[in-house]
C-alpha cells in the first residue's frame, strides 16, 4: 500500500515509517498501470527493494556544543538501526530514529543497478528509508571513531566503515571548510573530492551552495547513479576518460564511485563522513508541479509527466493558490489546511526532499533560510533562488522572456519567466530575519562572516543575468483592426495583490492576447537594492554562490571587503562572459547567444541584460598564484575565471591562515596534482557605525 499524498502535510515533523513494501509481482504489474490524470498527487506503483544494502555510508549533520548527528540510508525499513561511537570503554550505542522517504522516485531515465532490467516506462516509488542517532558526551576540538549499524527483517547485518565526528567547534580552533556546489552529477566532482581528502584528509564543514542534484526526487541521482553503457564512449586519446559518466551525489562525497564504476579514473572523496553540511536552497532543490506520469497536453503537443518533466514545471506559489480558490470544495470539502497546503505546493514547487535528507539548523521557515555560528565563523543559508528557464525567444519555448506562443491565452501552463521561488526584498520575511541575525552580537562578533545564496547575484557566469528583479509582465494584445498594442502588468510582491492585480488586468484580456513576455529592469535587482547594503553594513567578507558552474571571484567597488565566490566548475561549465582589454568578448561569447532577444527591432529593453561582465560593474579578480585556464585550456594571457569542461575546481576556507584557498584539477590528467591556483584574503571589514540597514542604495 501507499498514502495518499493529498492527505499529508508537507511542513511537518519527519513523516512516520510507511509499511508494509508491495509485493515484488504486484509491484510490477502496476507499472504497466494506464497514465494518471493531472491536479492531484498519484499513488504510484513501487519498484522492488532489492537484496538489503546500505544506499550510503553514514554522514554528519546539526553539531551542539556536545553531540552531533548522525544520518545514512537504506533500501529496507528494518529491525533495528544504532549508531557506535568512541573506542575501547568509552564506547557508546544510541539507537537510530527512522523515517521512509517520501517522493523518492525512479523512471525509464533512471541508469541505476536497482533499475536495471525492470523496463521503466513510467514514474514509479523507490523505497528509501532515513535513519538518524545523535552522538553525545562530545568534546570540542577532539575526533572521535564512529560507524552505523542496520539489521534486515532477514536477520543480515549491514556495517559502515569507521569514520570520525566532532561537536561544534571551540572559538580559536583552526578549522578547514569546504566552499562547493552544483553538484548535478558532473563528471569532475569525484575527481575535486578525491583532491580534497588528499590534500587535506578530514575536513571539519562542507558549505553547500546549492543544486545538490539535477532531480532530487530521483533516487539513483543520490545513491546510485550507473550506466554500463558509459564504458563504450571511454574517451579520446588525450581527452577525459568515459566523458559521459554522470556520478552520483553520495559516491562522490563519500569516495565510494569507483565502487559502482571500478573503470572510472577517481573514487570521490570521504568528505561528508567527517565533514557536518551547511547548504543553501537551490533551483534545483524546488522540483515542480507533481502530476507524475499525466499526460499533458501543452504545446500542440502531449507530454508525459516523467521526473525530468515534473521538475522543469515549476509555477509561482500564488498562481496556485489562486487556482486553488476555484477548486478546493472538490479536492477539500472538509476544508483541512493540510490538504490545502499539499494540493498548493503538488501544483506549484516545493523543497521537501531538501527538508527530508538533511538536518539543518531551524530559521523562521524551517530550512529555508537559517544561521549557524561555527567556531568562529558565521554562516548564512539564505533562499534566493528563482527558476531557470531558457534565453531562447521562440514561439516554441517556455523561457525566461516569454510564453509558449500556443498556450498564451492559457495561464495554467505560462512559466512566468524566472520567478523568485522564496522572496527576499526589503518588505520580506526573510529580509526581516536576515536584518535582525546580522545586528545580533553572536554575528557581528564572529571573525569570519559567510553568506550562501544558490543562484548567481554577481560574477562573470551566465546566470548573473538578468537582474534579480521581479519580472514586469507585458502583454501584447490585440486591441481591434488588427492593432496590436502592449500592456505593462506590475504584479505587487505579496500574494493578496498579485491575486488581485493578475484578476483584475490580465484575465480579462486573455482572449486578445498575442504574446505574453517578460522585462526583468537592471536598476530593480532586488539583491543589489535591497541585500547586499545589507552585508556591507554588517561586515560580510564572503558571499558564496553557485548555478553558473564556473570559477568566479568578483568584488563591489564599494565594498572591497566583500567578496563574491562561485567555485562550482566541475565539468559542466555554462560559461564565463568578460570583456577583455582590446574591448571584446573572451571566445567571442556573449550571455544569451543568437536567440532573437539582441536582434534588430527587438521588443525588450536590451540595456538590461549586460552580455558580458558583472550586471552591476562589480570588479573581476584575476587568480593570485596561477592560472589553469593558460596552463591547461590553451589560453595564451590570464583570465579572472575558470570555465572549462576539462578543468575541475575547488575551495576551502582556512580559518588558520584567513583565506580561501581554491584548487583546480586537470580531468584531462588523472596522475596530475591539484594546484593551489587562488588564495582571497578575508579582511575584517570596517567597523560599522550603526545596525544594518537597507538605506544605502
Amino acid at each position: 500500500m501507499t498514502i495518499d499524498p493529498t492527505a499529508v502535510p508537507l511542513r511537518v515533523p519527519r513523516p512516520a515509517l510507511r509499511l508494509p513494501l508491495l509485493a515484488t509481482s504486484l509491484a510490477l504489474a502496476l507499472l504497466a498501470a494506464p497514465p494518471l490524470v493531472p491536479q492531484a498527487a498519484a499513488q504510484l506503483a513501487e519498484m522492488p527493494a532489492g537484496a538489503p544494502r546500505l544506499l550510503n555510508q553514514p554522514f554528519l549533520q546539526l553539531p551542539g556544543a556536545d553531540s552531533v548527528r548522525v544520518v545514512w540510508h537504506t533500501n529496507f525499513p528494518g529491525v533495528r538501526h544504532e549508531l557506535i561511537w568512541g573506542e575501547g570503554r568509552n564506547r557508546q550505542r544510541a539507537a537510530a530514529s527512522t523515517e521512509r522517504m517520501q517522493r523518492m522516485l525512479e523512471d525509464g531515465s533512471s541508469r541505476s543497478p536497482a533499475t536495471a532490467g525492470l523496463g521503466l516506462n513510467q514514474v514509479v516509488e523507490r523505497p528509501v528509508w532515513r535513519h538518524e542517532a545523535v552522538a553525545t558526551g562530545l568534546v570540542a576540538d577532539r575526533r572521535v571513531p564512529y560507524r552505523v549499524r542496520s539489521i534486515a527483517a532477514d536477520g543480515s547485518v549491514h556495517i559502515s566503515e569507521e569514520f570520525s565526528l566532532q561537536p561544534l567547534p571551540r572559538p580559536g580552533q583552526p578549522l578547514k571548510i569546504l566552499l562547493t556546489s552544483d553538484q548535478q552529477n558532473r563528471y569532475g566532482f569525484p575527481a575535486a573530492m578525491q583532491k580534497v581528502q588528499e590534500l587535506f584528509g578530514s575536513i571539519d564543514a562542507v558549505f553547500f551552495a546549492g543544486d545538490y542534484v539535477d532531480n532530487p526526487r530521483q533516487a539513483s541521482e543520490w545513491f546510485d547513479r550507473f550506466d554500463p553503457a558509459w564504458l563504450n564512449v571511454p574517451g579520446n586519446p588525450g581527452a577525459r576518460p568515459f566523458p559521459n559518466t554522470r556520478p552520483a551525489f553520495f559516491p562522490s562525497l563519500q569516495g565510494t564511485y569507483q565502487d559502482l564504476f571500478p573503470q572510472f579514473p577517481w573514487r570521490g572523496g570521504a568528505v561528508l563522513q567527517h565533514a557536518v553540511k551547511y547548504g543553501a536552497i537551490g533551483n534545483h532543490e524546488q522540483p515542480g508541479r507533481h502530476r507524475p506520469n499525466a499526460q499533458v497536453a501543452v504545446n500542440n503537443g502531449t507530454s508525459v509527466a516523467n521526473i525530468s518533466y515534473m521538475d522543469n514545471d515549476p509555477q509561482p506559489r500564488w498562481v496556485a493558490e489562486m487556482r486553488y480558490e476555484s477548486v478546493k470544495d472538490s479536492v477539500n470539502p472538509a476544508g483541512d489546511p493540510a490538504v490545502r497546503e499539499q494540493w498548493i505546493r503538488d501544483n506549484s514547487h516545493d523543497w521537501e526532499t531538501f527538508r527530508q535528507m538533511w538536518a539543518h539548523p531551524q530559521g523562521p521557515e524551517g530550512e529555508q533560510y537559517y544561521w549557524q555560528r561555527y567556531g568562529d565563523v558565521a554562516v548564512v543559508a539564505l533562499n534566493v533562488s528563482r527558476v531557470w528557464r531558457t534565453w531562447t525567444v521562440r514561439e516554441q519555448d517556455r523561457g525566461k522572456f516569454t510564453e509558449f506562443f500556443s498556450e498564451n491565452r492559457n495561464p495554467a501552463e505560462w512559466g512566468f519567466g524566472d520567478f523568485h521561488f522564496e522572496r527576499f526584498d526589503r518588505q520580506s520575511p526573510q529580509f526581516a530575519w536576515l536584518q535582525g541575525v546580522l545586528a545580533s552580537p553572536e554575528f557581528r562578533s564572529a571573525r569570519y562572516r559567510v553568506v550562501l545564496a544558490h543562484h548567481s547575484v554577481a560574477g562573470l557566469g551566465d546566470n548573473a543575468a538578468p537582474a534579480h528583479a521581479d519580472n514586469v509582465m507585458l502583454i501584447d494584445f490585440n486591441a481591434g483592426d488588427g492593432i496590436v498594442q502592449t500592456k505593462t502588468v506590475r504584479l505587487p510582491a505579496d500574494t493578496p495583490g498579485r491575486i488581485a492585480v493578475f484578476k483584475a488586468e490580465v484575465e480579462p484580456m486573455l482572449n486578445q492576447i498575442v504574446r505574453v513576455r517578460y522585462e526583468y529592469p537592471l536598476g530593480e535587482d532586488i539583491w543589489k537594492r535591497d541585500v547586499e547594503p545589507l552585508l556591507i553594513d554588517a561586515g560580510v567578507q564572503l558571499v558564496h554562490i553557485g548555478h553558473s558552474h564556473v570559477y568566479s571571484h568578483v568584488r563591489s567597488p564599494l565594498a572591497p571587503t566583500l567578496n563574491y565566490l562561485e567555485t562550482s566548475s566541475a565539468g559542466n561549465s555554462f560559461g564565463a562572459f568578460w570583456t577583455q582589454a582590446d574591448g571584446t568578448a573572451w571566445r567571442n561569447a556573449r550571455r544569451g547567444g543568437n536567440t532573437g532577444l539582441f536582434a534588430a527591432g527587438s521588443p525588450w529593453n536590451v540595456a538590461n541584460y549586460p552580455r558580458t561582465d558583472d550586471p552591476h560593474g562589480r570588479l573581476p579578480q584575476w587568480p593570485t598564484l596561477a592560472n589553469p585556464m593558460q596552463l591547461w585550456d590553451g589560453e595564451a594571457l590570464p583570465v579572472p575565471f575558470v570555465a572549462s569542461n576539462d578543468i575541475s575546481t575547488f575551495s576551502v576556507l582556512d580559518t588558520g591562515i584567513g583565506a580561501v584557498r581554491s584548487f583546480a584539477v586537470n580531468l584531462r590528467n588523472p596522475a596530475a596534482p591539484a594546484i593551489e591556483f587562488d588564495r582571497i584574503p578575508l579582511l575584517p571589514a570596517p567597523v560599522p557605525t550603526r545596525a544594518p540597514g537597507p538605506t544605502r542604495r
